[in-house]
């Protein structure tokens, strides 16, 4: 290739950069050749930066309330241990990549779990943490919606007298937007983790109770441990 050949923006992209970098940079790249793009190339420059930060910001003063709550509980010996360094890491990791509401109730639950010395061992805390990243926040709102409901509705603003008939019926209305069939879906993951004590096969059986007495309690002891885990004790 001689002087007079010009380089695209794509190919003046440093090589070496980490793959996530190398693929944003490819992207921005693009996007700013495009008569479009420009706005779209700004947005993924200034934006979503932004909004990470925020997100974060309000994550630690999230663990800040809780922590000033529970400062009688903390376990001085327990954060100061490479253990807890390592949950800490994840769990803002995971507040930074993630936005839902759900996963980022789970990411704080656990920290502040781990801080205040709960018994849940090592190697359990780290399988939670994995879960949490790996579950959608549809499987997270089930299992809160299954373990509480009454607590659920409240904080979602869905009045129970809308929960009639059977799951296949109030599931949807507790879960707005959500398909059945994806709900149903979810609930099939959640009985093979072991999470649920029925599977989706409930939502075609036939029962005289409807709406939240049908649900009874649908979490299995590995269910409750794991949201219990998940949710802060403040």
């Amino acid at each position: 290739m001689n002087d007079k050949e010009q380089h695209s923006p794509i190919q003046e992209i440093d090589s070496q950069m980490r793959p996530r970098e190398h693929l944003l940079h490819i992207v921005k790249a693009a996007l700013s050749t495009a008569p479009f793009g420009g706005g779209i190339a700004s947005l993924m420059t200034d934006y979503i930066p932004s909004m990470k930060e925020k997100r974060l910001k309000d994550f630690v003063q999230g663990i800040a309330c809780d922590l000033q709550a529970l400062e009688n509980h903390i376990d001085e010996k327990t954060i100061r241990t490479d253990e807890f360094a390592f949950v800490l890491e994840r769990c803002f990791r995971g507040a930074a990549e993630n936005y839902q509401m759900e996963k980022l109730q789970a990411f704080r639950g656990i920290l502040i779990n781990s801080a205040v010395g709960s018994k849940v061992s090592s190697d359990e805390r780290e399988y939670y943490l994995n879960l949490v990243e790996r579950l959608s926040a549809l499987h997270l709102r089930i299992l809160a919606f299954l373990s509480d409901p009454k607590t659920y509705l409240f904080a979602y603003e869905i009045p129970e007298g809308q929960l009639r008939g059977g799951l296949s019926s109030f599931m949807p209305v507790a879960l707005p937007g959500v398909g059945i069939e994806s709900i149903k879906g979810a609930f099939g993951d959640l009985y093979q983790l072991g999470f649920l004590n029925t599977d989706k096969s409930i939502f075609h059986t036939m029962t005289a109770s409807q709406g939240l007495d049908l649900l009874g309690d649908r979490l299995t002891a590995a269910g409750h441990r794991f949201v219990a885990f998940c949710k802060s004790p403040h």
